[in-house]
């Protein structure tokens, strides 16, 4: 009986089941409210309902969710969610927001499900591209790795996002990046879907743009290698940065609309020139200050996944280099340790140019595919792996798994109780602000209904959904669409994420973020704490902001 599953689709479909049943085993074991996660949830919410208004009044309205990042796979993900809510069109009349808020938690768990059904086919895609050329081992501890190398990982699985692509377009990377290196007669098709899929990773999120570039820098090396002349590798250069581009401009065009793609570019260009979140610090494109905060917040958050892609990255490319030069015979192999290397070593880069936590997602992605590599090169030059150094690695990975562990269980279970909290506190709101007069406001990001809502309306970016909320929402307000009408403030809810004490909001020169107007607390002004929330009441009318 052949008990050998390296030439079969088992191991495959094994990872990437086991993969899928992670998220949501967390998901169910830690529940949270579809207000109380981060800025993706209702983005993706707006990003939906976009859709659904484009579908229903054929339309092509302005995107807002797409003129940044652009998250093009995560607009059309969160809109087959709202899909299979059973709200894929929008309806003529008022009233398909209320319809859709009220099944708000029923979206949630849908997409959910969606990510990680992106992310194991990602896995699928990934171990299926390599099965046959490391043994199976080598691939488990790549996604191993991936997995406990940052909290981030699974997060954001658990709080869908456009990170949730990460894997899924490593994958196809890692898939195209071995057909391109054993493509001995470098055919235009090869190049043409090289690119197709770095523009992919592109319109996912400009830091993706890993992906081309790796993309770009193996297929160099293959025609380097392989001395395809420079007349032909000209031609295929071209042929490379014509089809990225043409894939780019058209979804711009066709997707984002031009206004939007426009106003993305615009964006892009200042997160490459400027350093901070956005590139709204410095304008400097490297920043020494940004590295050393990046550096520290890699060690406070254990994001070792960035360490891991610098180290690891360089090594291969230096291997990759080596191979190709010294060891002819194993030109595919140089070309894949070149390929991961240089994607590994760039998705670091550019974290630590704009760090947060969410964001190694897409660096820790890169590392199941660069430990095929390091084994293929390290097989190259007939380095034998010992089980010594099976049993070190793995002891990195179970040390990894329980600093990953320290940081994704505290933070899920903070959602929970931050969700069970808010339930308690959206029941007495009503009370205290009874005796005040006007509408109330809800600032950034208190963790409630009447806060989102105003988020996902103005980046769904529909005028009839704007005029509907406006019309119906009489006694609350959402700090984002506080300046789309004239109404007198009468309480301000503030989130006690980012002024978590009394003192806080007595320095803060600004509690309603995100809001028209600067509000400041005053001497005389009502400051009533909940769980989640405080409630500041003016006792008199809010300054008007400088601006004015």
């Amino acid at each position: 009986m052949n008990l050998d599953l390296r030439g079969s689709f088992s191991w495959p479909s094994v990872f990437a089941v086991l993969f899928f049943a992670i998220p949501l085993l967390l998901f169910y074991s830690y529940p949270s409210s579809f207000w109380a996660n981060t800025d993706y949830q209702p983005l993706g919410l707006a990003d939906a309902l976009n859709l659904a208004y484009r579908i229903a009044d054929r339309q092509m309205y302005f995107a807002k969710g797409m003129t940044d990042h652009p998250g093009v796979p995560f607009y059309f993900m969160s809109w087959l969610a709202l899909a299979l809510t059973g709200y894929p069109v929008a309806s003529e009349g008022p009233g398909f927001l209320d319809t859709v808020i009220a099944h708000v938690e029923t979206y949630y768990w849908i997409t959910v499900w969606l990510g990680a059904l992106v992310g194991s086919t990602g896995v699928y895609i990934l171990t299926r591209t390599a099965r046959n050329l490391v043994p199976t081992e080598v691939v488990a501890i790549g996604l191993l790795i991936w997995l406990v190398s940052t909290p981030a990982t699974l997060l954001v699985f658990l709080h869908p996002s456009i990170d949730t692509f990460a894997i899924a377009i490593n994958g196809l990377f890692f898939a195209i990046l071995v057909r391109l290196a054993y493509d001995r007669d470098i055919s235009p098709s090869v190049t043409t879907l090289s690119a197709c899929v770095g523009a992919f990773a592109y319109l996912n999120k400009l830091s993706y743009i890993y992906i081309p570039l790796a993309l770009a820098v193996a297929g160099i090396a293959n025609l380097a290698f392989r001395k395809a002349g420079w007349v032909r590798g000209s031609l295929l250069s071209a042929l490379f940065v014509f089809s990225f581009l043409l894939v780019i401009v058209a979804t711009g065009f066709l997707i984002i609309r031009w206004d939007g793609f426009d106003e993305l570019l615009r964006f892009h260009k200042t997160v490459i020139r400027g350093s901070g979140l956005y590139g709204t610090g410095d304008q400097v494109v490297v920043d020494s200050a940004a590295i050393w905060r990046a550096v520290a917040g890699i060690w406070a958050d254990r994001t070792y996944a960035v360490v891991i892609a610098l180290v690891g990255g360089i090594g291969l490319v230096v291997g990759g280099l080596a191979t190709g030069l010294k060891r002819p015979q194993h030109v595919p192999v140089a070309v894949i340790g070149i390929g991961t290397g240089v994607a590994s070593i760039l998705s670091a880069i550019f974290v630590m140019k704009h760090y947060l936590q969410h964001y190694t997602a897409g660096v820790s992605a890169t590392l199941p595919a660069s430990a095929v590599g390091c084994y293929l090169v390290a097989k190259s030059w007939s380095y034998n792996f010992r089980i010594a150094r099976t049993a070190l690695a793995a002891t990195a990975i179970l040390l990894m798994a329980d600093q990953a562990r320290r940081r994704l269980i505290p933070a899920l279970a903070a959602s929970t109780n931050t969700s069970q909290l808010a339930k308690t506190d959206l029941q007495e709101i009503p009370a205290y602000v009874a005796g005040s007069k006007g509408t109330v406001e809800f600032a950034y990001r208190t963790p409630f209904a009447w806060y989102g809502e105003g988020f996902v309306v103005v980046f769904a970016s529909v005028p009839r959904l704007t005029d509907d909320y406006l019309q119906t929402r009489v006694g609350t307000i959402s700090s984002m669409t506080a300046g789309l009408v004239n109404r007198d403030i009468g309480a301000y809810v503030i989130d006690k994420g980012y002024f978590p004490t009394v003192e806080s909001i007595k320095a803060a020169p600004n509690v309603a973020l995100l809001g028209p107007k600067l509000v400041a607390f005053n001497e005389g002004d009502k400051l009533i704490e909940l769980r989640t929330v405080f409630l500041l009441i003016p006792r008199l009318i809010v300054r008007k902001s400088e601006a004015d």
